[in-house]
């Protein structure tokens, strides 16, 4: 049996018409005449169901077996609807997603590194988040060593902004060059004096470097980190 044909026998048996009926739950006799034919678009909501049922007076019973014969026919449709609706926004976000296509130009350290900005070693891809835009040649130095932890660890990637001049790096953390080795420290700029320094508490083992006033011509600032991208699992 359909549900359409059992709410139909239901009215049948307590003797109203489609008129009577339809005027007991606020519509029409002729909906309830399509209802019945298996004549509507789609079945009653969830709303008319709870009013059929009460129209009719049906049972607990009754209204278990009114609600399994809707949803057997009317379950896949649903199934089917849900997933073209799932399948419509997945596409959607992958239409969103963007992948970035950046430099890698060496290990900077967190310890000692050494970066040849004349040199990509390699190329690294990474989502970008919808509406991220990265700045002009902006490049991943690979972080090498503890210094600068818990903010950056060992392996991270460091996306770097290399748009960076004496006034915008102060207290932040860059990718130095100083003495021929390649840093990623924190820069901290004093009167008479530059500081490199760790965002690792140990000061005993990662001391700051200062840098004299006389020794700035050694010193060169490739950019300032502005993201850092973390693999939970090394390759």
């Amino acid at each position: 049996m359909k549900y359409n044909e059992f709410l139909k026998n239901k009215r049948i048996e307590l003797g109203y018409s489609t008129r009577k009926l339809g005027a007991k739950i606020g519509v029409s006799g002729s909906y309830i005449s399509l209802v019945e034919n298996g004549k509507t678009t789609t079945p009653p909501t969830e709303e008319m169901l709870t009013k059929l049922v009460e129209g009719l007076k049906l049972t607990l019973k009754e209204k278990e077996i009114l609600y399994d014969l809707v949803d057997k026919e009317t379950l896949p449709d649903r199934i089917k609807k849900k997933l073209e609706e799932k399948a419509k926004i997945e596409e959607s976000n992958v239409a969103q997603v963007q992948m970035i296509e950046l430099p890698v130009y060496g290990r900077a350290a967190a310890g000692n590194g050494y970066i040849n900005m004349e040199n990509i070693i390699r190329t690294e891809y990474l989502v970008a988040i919808p509406g991220e835009d990265f700045p002009k040649g902006a490049f991943i130095a690979e972080v090498y060593g503890e210094s600068m932890f818990p903010t950056l660890l060992d392996g991270d990637f460091a996306i770097v902004d290399p748009d960076c001049n004496d006034k915008n790096i102060n207290n932040q953390i860059c990718v130095i060059t100083y003495n021929g080795q390649t840093f990623i420290k924190r820069v901290v700029i004093k009167e008479k004096y530059v500081v490199l320094m760790s965002d690792n508490p140990d000061r005993v083992k990662f001391e700051d470097i200062i840098v004299p006033t006389d020794e700035y011509s050694d010193l060169v600032c490739h950019g300032i980190v502005i993201e850092c991208r973390r693999k939970f699992k090394r390759r």
